[in-house]
């Protein structure tokens, strides 16, 4: 990949391993080395795309129950997303394996 547009990046939704809709990402975190920018993280915002999804309050009462809150977003570290087809950016691992966010 030579290179890609972080704007066309923001928002796009996330596949998991068995193609299921992760989230979006919402933002990526970036560390300066020297005169470069390396991405160290995106963040995937899982909350938001099952709220989009499911538009009643009681929807959201019951995605609630069942372990997602409200603004939940996780990081994935930069190694574990494929970027091959940036139209749909893949996990490389299991997403229970990625932790919240620390915002």
């Amino acid at each position: 990949m030579s290179g890609l547009y972080l704007q066309d990046l923001l928002g796009t939704r996330v596949l998991g391993p068995q193609n299921e809709v992760v989230g979006r990402i919402e933002e990526v975190i970036a560390e300066a080395q020297g005169d470069e920018l390396l991405i160290v993280e995106f963040r995937v915002g899982i909350f938001a795309y099952l709220e989009s999804l499911a538009s009643s309050s009681f929807a959201r009462v019951v995605l609630e129950s069942i372990g997602f809150r409200s603004g939940e977003v996780l990081a994935v570290p930069w190694q574990q997303l494929d970027l091959s087809n940036t139209a749909s950016p893949r996990l490389l691992c299991d997403p229970r394996q990625l932790t919240p966010a620390s915002i």
